[in-house]
């Protein structure tokens, strides 16, 4: 099964990132997929309010857009998963190709610009199947519209009911003028009127309803600040830290690194993992961090706890490594933490990490 798995990634590697991950998405969604045992670590076991996960590794926001294949995902040994980017109306994206492997430095560029099959479609998909783990939602707004707050409304009323948690995504560099709301007068409207409409729906079906915020690596100590502050004030649950950067380390070596869009995997690691443990030793304790970023081994899944991460949320490295990669992460975690209960060990070296140790080590 193991050879089998390495000529699958193999194949997939040689086609179009696109194609790649269209096939991906319908092997998962027709059950034709490695399984990973799922071992019960309960020094893994960890909560984020009224969510309780089996271990921190899930799946991050652009993997399922379209609620496709999550109610089979849980058999790659994942303990959440969160699908989107959901927009109201179906919009294409940009003009391809708009998705790019830099192999040498194990990264990817993408400017998809929200894709979605929108709000109608996934909704379907959400009556239709059930997540047989926790379910995050992951929503945006459309590119042309003239009305941020109504776009972000109009998917909490709709798919609030579906799920865990919604995250609030107003950080992705591809789509004009997003990711100024994070420093805009506005976000604190757009958080009020969420959390207003959060309380509706957990009236109605009886049960909590979390709201995330995605946020930018590339937002400076003062605007973190600023955006955690109005975070707190409405009644954000978590951060998640973070989405793509715009920036390019020096170091980086492969063909495509000068193309535009957001850069994540292994070079993102250090630049999210700071501001990590920024925002967590800034929050005290006000707030919970979701770690996105650069994580592809049981280390840097450590030190993203380390930082501040109650749970991570994981992309690139599966891209590069396969499902295989789960298991092994969860392995070395278990064994770095110890007789440890997770939940002991978050944010313990934040002060640390901001001073340039562990990172580098």
């Amino acid at each position: 099964m193991k050879y089998i798995n390495n000529l699958l990634l193999k194949f997939l590697h040689k086609i179009p990132p696109e194609l790649s991950h269209n096939i991906t998405i319908k092997l998962l969604k027709n059950g034709l997929n490695p399984q990973n045992f799922i071992k019960n670590y309960k020094n893994l076991n960890v909560s984020l309010g009224n969510i309780n996960f089996k271990h921190p590794i899930g799946l991050a926001a652009g993997f399922d857009k379209n609620a496709e294949a999550f109610h089979k995902i849980d058999k790659l040994g994942l303990s959440h998963i969160e699908i989107g980017t959901v927009t109201p109306k179906y919009q294409a994206g940009n003009d391809k190709p708009r998705v790019f492997r830099l192999h040498q430095d194990k990264a990817i560029i993408n400017r998809l610009g929200f894709p979605s099959k929108g709000l109608s479609y996934v909704k379907k998909r959400l009556e239709r199947h059930k997540s047989n783990i926790p379910l995050g939602i992951n929503i945006g707004c459309n590119k042309e519209t003239t009305d941020y707050i109504g776009d972000y409304l109009k998917l909490t009323k709709n798919l609030g009911h579906y799920a865990n948690w919604l995250t609030i995504n107003i950080s992705s560099p591809n789509t004009p003028g997003l990711r100024n709301l994070q420093t805009s007068n506005m976000l604190s409207k757009l958080l009020q009127t969420i959390d207003n409409e959060r309380k509706i729906i957990e009236n109605m079906k009886g049960s909590s309803l979390q709201i995330w915020l995605k946020i930018a690596p590339d937002l400076n100590d003062q605007e973190l600040k600023k955006l955690i502050d109005t975070s707190i004030q409405n009644n954000i649950d978590a951060l998640c830290i973070s989405n793509t950067t715009i920036k390019r380390p020096n170091d980086l070596i492969s063909n495509s690194k000068l193309e535009n869009g957001g850069l994540s995997g292994k070079p993102l690691f250090s630049q999210s993992t700071i501001m990590l443990a920024k925002a967590y030793l800034y929050s005290q304790n006000n707030i919970k961090f979701i770690g996105i970023g650069g994580i592809d081994s049981g280390e840097t899944a450590y030190l993203k706890i380390l930082a501040g991460a109650t749970i991570l949320q994981i992309y690139t490295g599966l891209v590069y490594n396969g499902p295989a990669m789960i298991n092994k992460i969860n392995n070395e975690l278990s064994v770095k933490t110890g007789s440890e209960k997770l939940s002991k060990i978050i944010g313990s070296k934040a002060y640390e990490i901001i001073n340039g140790n562990y990172l580098n080590d």
